[in-house]
């Protein structure tokens, strides 16, 4: 057990209060696991919409030779990426918000599954560093130690461009180039008319 635990042992050897929070945990990861998906589904939805909508406002504008038309769909279908872009980002922050309860249930149980997670992240200072103080934070019962390490984490130390929402902020920039690139494919003849 770690330097955390060792006070409260007395505390953690009690069978009903183990198995009680070996439930936690696992209801806690499936609650972080169900939000990742959750943040998933809703930017694939997002990009499905954006990505549909601009097609099928391109090809209608093209038939009603409608250049606000045209317009009007690249800068909705940017605006809708940015929108699931931006859900994705609120969505990833209550996965943060488990962190202070999973690092209190790994050190209370003997686990270090997400604690070795998180700080061997390789750009991931702040992350190894609230690892670090909670492993060394030592208290007289379970209580005290989850009130010392929720009062240390900081949520901002795990910010969201070292967490997998990078690629998320990639394929909006494409996705958004790509319907400006389109817009710009089909307007420059008609206004730069090659002669």
């Amino acid at each position: 057990m770690d330097g955390a635990n060792v006070n409260a042992t007395h505390e953690l050897g009690q069978a009903p209060l183990a198995s009680a929070r070996e439930i936690e945990y696992r209801v806690i990861h499936d609650q972080r696991l169900a939000t990742i998906r959750s943040y998933n589904m809703w930017y694939a939805f997002g990009h499905l919409v954006a990505h549909g909508y601009f097609w099928l406002m391109l090809f209608l504008s093209l038939d009603l030779s409608s250049k606000p038309l045209l317009i009007a769909a690249a800068i909705t279908a940017s605006l809708i990426v940015w929108f699931a872009y931006r859900v994705v980002l609120m969505i990833d922050r209550a996965v943060v918000s488990l962190y202070p309860r999973i690092i209190f249930l790994e050190l209370s149980l003997g686990y270090d599954f997400y604690r070795d997670y998180l700080s061997s992240r390789p750009s991931g200072d702040t992350e190894r560093s609230f690892i670090e103080k909670s492993e060394q934070l030592h208290a007289e019962s379970t209580t005290e130690l989850w009130d010392r390490i929720h009062s240390q984490f900081k949520d901002k130390d795990f910010p969201a461009d070292r967490r997998i929402t990078g690629h998320f902020r990639s394929a909006a920039y494409f996705s958004v180039a790509l319907f400006w690139i389109i817009i710009a494919a089909i307007l420059t003849p008609v206004y730069f008319p090659l002669q």
